[in-house]
């Protein structure tokens, strides 16, 4: 039994936003160490105001708290223009979401079986305001768009965390977590 169908094609916007997510939920050791140098540096520039390089060390660390995405834009964008350069179709399946696992079929090829990610092996799910994210491991994972759920995005989330055992990770801000989670305990 197929619970849903979805089809996502992916664009260099999509290749950035998985790369973000990924980030988000594999990296937090390398968000942390960035904020501790940042704010180190900070401290230190502003310590030594009396140098003229003091406006080096802040400015720096400055750069540390506001580039967290720039090495994920940086690999997004050179996959993205790869894809380009090559003539390619930037990349597109077909997700069913059956008892077992997510089978993933190539777009164009829609009657060709496909390879199929099970549930249990599901290590990281992520959300944002447009998508969900399936991470098979911390180097690929899969983009489901809401858009095509319709007004069945919590139940999809609900599907998917009783599929898995895994619970959403959100960028969102935690009231509006804490929003939906009360919401979905009076349901």
């Amino acid at each position: 039994m197929t619970y849903y169908d979805i089809t996502m094609r992916h664009t260099e916007k999509t290749f950035e936003s998985l790369s973000h997510m990924q980030y988000d939920l594999f990296c937090k050791s390398n968000l942390v160490g960035r904020n501790i140098l940042g704010t180190a540096i900070v401290l230190l520039g502003i310590l030594e105001q009396e140098n003229w390089w003091a406006i080096l060390l802040v400015a720096y660390g400055c750069y540390l708290f506001t580039s967290k995405y720039s090495s994920a834009n940086h690999t997004a964008h050179k996959l993205a223009k790869q894809i380009t350069e090559s003539g390619m179709d930037f990349p597109a399946s077909r997700f069913l979401f059956k008892d077992h696992g997510m089978e993933i079929r190539p777009l164009e090829e829609k009657e060709k079986a496909g390879d199929v990610l099970l549930y249990g092996d599901v290590c990281r799910l992520g959300e944002d305001m447009y998508y969900f994210y399936l991470f098979r491991d911390q180097y690929g994972g899969y983009m489901v768009p809401k858009e095509q759920l319709a007004d069945e995005t919590s139940k999809f989330r609900g599907f998917l965390e009783e599929k898995t055992r895994l619970t959403f990770r959100s960028r969102s801000a935690p009231v509006l977590r804490l929003a939906r989670r009360l919401s979905r305990s009076k349901s």
